[in-house]
């Protein structure tokens, strides 16, 4: 019995000993180098998805000239007139006129819509003795809208319809008149100084900018009564956008 606790007491006293024994160094031709500065970058770099093609760059720019729109335009006018009854050839009516249009862009590229408007002018002709001369005119147009390029806020304008006026003469209580249809073409280009604050992710906007056009009625036959208008000016918009 005094044998077996001795060989008891012996165990428990190595046991210790045996478990705080270092352990054995690993053999250096069996651990792999660590990877150079350049390779470890490399490496980095191939496990980073590539980024998308154009990523880095800004969003597209919604197009201004877009949806249903309203718009209005005041501008000068030289008008060319001849009617029955009354001298009104020779130099142009000068005045002023406008415009109000009511469409809806239906492709990026065209829009129709209705147009309502008129014009004034004035003359006298010095062949005539001074002879004062008034001019007054109004249309209603079918009014289309072209975008020749969509990323660029220019547009191109032609309206069909009808309309008519008169030319009235001091000293003479009758006057002479012209009417029927009516044609129109104008250029215009627009700014939107508020789009990138206000609908930086929207289409539309409020848009201002010089228009030149050309409003004709034109005679049912030759030497009968018509008209000529060009004028230059304002003319502002609102785009509601998609």
């Amino acid at each position: 019995m005094r044998s077996v606790c001795a060989a008891l007491l012996v165990l428990a006293a190595s046991a210790p000993a045996r478990a705080a024994a270092p352990a054995p160094r690993p053999d250096p031709s069996s651990v792999a180098p660590a990877p150079a500065p350049a390779e470890a970058t490399a490496a980095a770099d191939a496990t980073t998805p590539a980024p998308t093609k154009g990523a880095w760059r800004s969003p597209p720019i919604p197009p201004r000239i877009d949806g249903a729109y309203l718009g209005m335009a005041i501008y000068g006018t030289a008008s060319l007139a001849r009617v029955n009854k009354l001298d009104a050839e020779g130099s142009p009516f000068a005045g002023f006129g406008g415009h109000a249009r009511v469409g809806q862009m239906v492709l990026p590229w065209l829009g129709f819509g209705l147009s309502v408007g008129g014009a004034l002018g004035v003359r006298s002709e010095k062949s005539m003795g001074g002879v004062r001369q008034r001019l007054g005119l109004g249309e209603l147009m079918v009014d289309t809208t072209f975008v020749p390029i969509p990323k660029l806020p220019w547009s191109l304008r032609a309206g069909f319809g009808f309309g008519g006026g008169a030319v009235r003469q001091a000293g003479v209580s009758a006057r002479a008149g012209f009417g029927g249809a009516m044609f129109s073409l104008a250029t215009r280009y627009e700014w939107f100084p508020f789009a990138k604050r206000f609908r930086a992710n929207r289409g539309g906007g409020f848009g201002v900018g010089p228009e030149l056009g050309w409003l004709g009625a034109t005679p049912s036959a030759k030497g009968r009564p018509m008209a000529h208008v060009m004028y230059l000016g304002l003319s502002t918009t609102i785009y509601f956008g998609t």
